[in-house]
């Protein structure tokens, strides 16, 4: 049909109104080749990931938002870490870039204001939409230029297809699967004039070093496509002294493994800390395109989904040590899969699992699953399915959020399971007790979530349209929108980035 349509406008059409007909009819068909071409280049990447590094080409620019993949507020609310894919090869790299949200509290010098009940920032007065909407108004929509927020030079190269991002217990490291070099990069977050540090100083493309790299120790190799990471701290004592012992753990999508490597070794006083990023161990093929892998500190535990496994389980890790005879979580730990959460009565066999999320408490796990597409809430005290709702399809994250209405009264926390819809550009905010949804837009390609306690505000990083969306993370869940003082008029919704 597409190749027939050509032909028609070579002939010098003679009616306009024939001609403008033809390009209605091509809209839609243009925009299937586009979704298909959308889609071919997901299977491209999933075939290439394992093996294409940086390539040839421009230098990725250190202030904008390019195909963000992940992003996590950091430093007590203060800024957002976001990762830039560079999934297209638009660039010869992705990056990581920390945006300053100081931006949403003032402007000139003048502070904004901005009501955690209905979700509205009022501009102070004589402050234009026009001088806040630094990346332009866009119909009803208040751009924040990312540029604006960005702190270039704290920006860090990475390679092609980063695909998660990961903050310690601590919150004083970044941990990045990068598919396209095979590894996983650790970035320190220190603060102050100096945010992010990954011993890039020494090198002019802003690119870590070696130290800070996740890769093969010598006898063990790094497994090819890591996909998700997630870390969890070890507290024991040696000689009276508490140490923490942080461990990471990293699911790799081509051959079902999990990879088990140190992150940081903490201990109180002027003694440690010895920092030592390396590998430790692998799991190989523990479950058919291993995917979302989350830490339980609670229980201790590590909990791994598939995409592509044929049967429908949550696997179940753990680390253990005899550190009173001498072991060491760092250098003789025990790492396996110790039992399996059935979910093949809930759903039809083979998951295509996406993603898992824990409570803070430790007791409720939730799974997304495409087929069907569902939430599935988990008992981990019980190891068991006990509820699930349906939920989009293609849906890409499934992140919770604890909404604590009066902090002296823990019995009336509202638990929530959010989970975006990469295809349909929504996300669903599940109550946990009555698991029924709310369903509010986001932009294009919502690919990961993070959430501000200090605003009470969810960040959505949109992959297709390279913006975040702001949505309240407490009820009535509205978007994030904007007035100018004195002006009766409908709010603008606001969104950092110029799609």
């Amino acid at each position: 049909m597409f190749a027939t349509f050509k032909r028609i406008r070579k002939r010098d059409l003679l009616s306009r109104g024939l001609s403008s007909s033809i390009r209605l009819l091509m809209k839609p068909i243009k925009r299937q080749l586009n979704n298909l071409y959308f889609i071919f280049c997901i299977v491209l990447f999933s075939l290439l990931s394992g093996c294409l590094g940086e390539t040839d080409g421009i230098d990725p620019p250190s202030d904008e938002l390019i195909y963000p993949v992940a992003l996590s507020s950091v430093l007590d609310d203060s800024h957002l870490l976001v990762v830039n894919s560079n999934f297209w090869l638009e660039y010869n790299a992705g990056t990581l870039v920390a945006y300053s949200l100081s931006t949403l509290d003032a402007i000139g010098g003048q502070p904004t204001s901005y009501d955690t009940a209905t979700g509205v920032v009022t501009l102070p007065a004589g402050v234009s939409f026009g001088q806040f909407c630094t990346g332009g108004r866009t119909g009803t929509y208040c751009n924040l230029d990312a540029a604006a927020g960005i702190r270039a030079n704290e920006t860090i190269r990475l390679g092609a297809y980063a695909s998660e991002l990961n903050i310690t217990p601590a919150g004083d490291r970044a941990l990045i699967p990068v598919r396209g070099e095979q590894t996983i990069i650790t970035v320190d977050i220190a603060g102050g004039a100096n945010l992010l540090d990954c011993g890039e100083s020494d090198n002019d493309d802003r690119r870590c070093d070696d130290d800070h790299r996740i890769t093969g120790n010598g006898q063990v190799g790094f497994p090819i496509e890591p996909y998700d990471v997630t870390t969890m701290d070890y507290v024991h004592e040696e000689n009276g002294v508490q140490v923490t012992d942080t461990l990471g753990f990293a699911s790799h999508r081509a051959g079902g493994d999990v990879s088990l490597f140190s992150v940081s070794r903490q201990q109180a006083g002027d003694a440690f800390p010895v920092a030592d990023n390396s590998l430790i161990s692998v799991l190989n093929g523990v479950l058919k395109g291993a995917s979302g892998i989350v830490a339980n500190p609670q229980r201790q535990e590590v909990y791994l989904v598939g995409q592509r496994d044929d049967v429908s389980r949550v696997a179940v890790l753990e680390v253990q040590t005899d550190w009173r005879q001498g072991g060491s979580y760092l250098t003789d730990p025990s790492f396996g899969q110790t039992r399996t959460i059935d979910i093949n009565g809930e759903i039809m066999n083979g998951t295509g699992a996406r993603d898992i999320a824990v409570s803070p408490d430790g007791n409720t796990g939730f799974v997304i699953t495409q087929n069907p597409p569902a939430l599935l809430k988990l008992d981990l005290r019980r190891y068991r399915v006990s509820d699930m709702a349906t939920v989009c399809r293609e849906s890409a994250k499934v992140e919770t959020f604890v909404d604590e209405q009066d902090p002296d009264d823990p019995l009336d926390d509202k638990l929530y399971a959010y989970v975006l819809c990469f295809t349909s550009g929504q996300v669903y905010i599940v109550d946990a007790d009555y698991m029924v949804p709310v369903i509010r837009k986001t932009g294009s390609g919502p690919q990961d979530i993070t959430f501000d306690n200090r605003r009470k505000i969810a960040y959505i990083a949109n992959f297709t349209e390279s913006t975040i969306t702001m949505i309240q993370s407490v009820a009535p869940f509205n978007l994030i929108r904007v007035v100018e003082a004195g002006n009766a008029a409908e709010p603008l919704i606001l969104r950092i980035g110029k799609p």
